[in-house]
C-alpha cells in the first residue's frame, strides 16, 4: 500500500493544475486520499469562465496490478481526458454531495510504460479540496 508520501506528490503534481486546466475545460478543485485503500478521489470542475459549471469526481487507484502508480502516472492519465471520450461507471460513492466515478480507465497503459517515480521524503498535505473558492481544506 503506498504511503502518504505518494499521496503528497500526487497533490504537488495537481495542485498546478488548479489554475491551468489539465484537460479543457477541466481544473483540479481537489485531490483527497482515501483512508481505507490506496486511492484518490480528484475533483475536476469547469472553472470560473464556464458558463455551466460541472463537477466531476474520479476514483483513482494508487496501486495498479500491485504496482505502485505514481504522480506521474496519474497526471498523465488525467491529461488523457482532452484526447477523447471516456466511459466512466459509478464507483458507489459519493463525495460532496456528487457520485464518484471509476477512473481506472485513465491509467490503463500509463502504469505499464514507466516504472514508479520514487519522490523521498516530501513535505506537505497529503491531499486538498477546494469546498468553495477560496475555502482550501487539507488533509
Amino acid at each position: 500500500m503506498p504511503d502518504g508520501c505518494t499521496e503528497r506528490a500526487l497533490a504537488a503534481a495537481l495542485w498546478h493544475y488548479t489554475a491551468t486546466p489539465v484537460a479543457k475545460p477541466y481544473y483540479v478543485r481537489g485531490c483527497v486520499p482515501d483512508l481505507n485503500e490506496p486511492r484518490v478521489t480528484v475533483a475536476l470542475w469547469t472553472g470560473p469562465a464556464a458558463r455551466e459549471k460541472r463537477n466531476l469526481f474520479l476514483s483513482l487507484p494508487l496501486v495498479s496490478g500491485g504496482v505502485p502508480v505514481s504522480a506521474t502516472h496519474v497526471t498523465v492519465g488525467l491529461l488523457g481526458l482532452g484526447r477523447g471520450t471516456h466511459l466512466f461507471g459509478f464507483t458507489g460513492r459519493w463525495f460532496d454531495g456528487k457520485r464518484v466515478l471509476n477512473g481506472s480507465s485513465l491509467l490503463e497503459g500509463v502504469a505499464a510504460s514507466w516504472p514508479p517515480v520514487e519522490d523521498g521524503e516530501q513535505l506537505g498535505p497529503r491531499g486538498f479540496y477546494f469546498e468553495r473558492p477560496g475555502q482550501l481544506k487539507q488533509y
